[in-house]
């Protein structure tokens, strides 16, 4: 049951639960430092969409990122279907405004570009928004190796997923956390996490079979350098 009210964060920022349910969490919220630190987050995270093509990694790291996806597949990370604990209703006004928040909010906090403009970020809001409460969105939950955890909400009928960042332990100003899908063992990225927190939205999700996390310099890589802090089997 705690686990569930965990998993309630996201959301609870978009204002996407049913009364009985918002009312469970705010209880939870007293209690729970971790669930109050990631609703901070999100309300300190901004987009920044993968436009990058994906390169061919070397053939040792692309087996070092393989073989963590292997390996942390004997541990699978929790695969939840958001409208299987009725938290999702049908997408409103007052939810697309609660995505706008959290991205205005990422843009105040120096993540969103100064040149990005105000209908982009809506349209941003709107798909974040569609994915987030769309009936067969489901979640995976994985740790990062260096601290926090990384969270995808993925839709199919979307093509499309919400990465989001929690309590990443920061990095020095050379350097980013960046969030790759895995297609047949060939990494595409997906864009790149700010420190502390951040949220992504990817499209052309189909067909992947894993999510990692690597640290790149500043910017991201065409392909992953590192090897991976954080992996999860789709």
């Amino acid at each position: 049951m705690t686990h569930d009210l965990h998993t309630l964060a996201a959301p609870y920022a978009l204002d996407a639960l049913d009364p009985h349910e918002r009312a469970r969490f705010e209880g939870h919220l007293d209690q729970c430092a971790e669930c109050r630190q990631e609703l901070r987050g999100f309300h300190l995270t901004a987009l920044r969409l993968a436009e990058a093509e994906a390169d061919t990694p070397p053939p040792a790291l692309r087996a070092r990122l393989l073989a963590e996806v292997s390996a942390t597949a004997q541990e699978r990370p929790v695969v939840t279907t958001l409208a299987q604990h009725g938290r999702i209703r049908r997408a409103g006004p007052r939810l697309l405004v609660a995505a706008s928040v959290l991205v205005a909010a990422g843009a105040i906090g120096g993540y969103v570009s100064e040149h990005q403009r105000a209908d982009s970020l809506q349209a941003d809001s709107a798909r974040i928004s569609a994915v987030m409460v769309a009936g067969d969105a489901t979640m995976l939950d994985g740790k990062v190796r260096t601290g926090g955890t990384m969270r995808v909400v993925a839709s199919p009928s979307h093509d499309a997923a919400v990465v989001m960042g929690s309590d990443l332990k920061p990095l020095d100003d050379g350097h980013v956390y960046q969030v790759w899908a895995m297609h047949d063992g060939v990494p595409r990225s997906l864009g790149v996490l700010g420190n502390g927190a951040g949220m992504i939205y990817a499209q052309d999700i189909a067909g992947s079979d894993a999510f990692a996390v690597t640290v790149e310099p500043d910017g991201g890589s065409p392909a992953p350098t590192t090897d991976p802090v954080a992996a999860m089997p789709a």
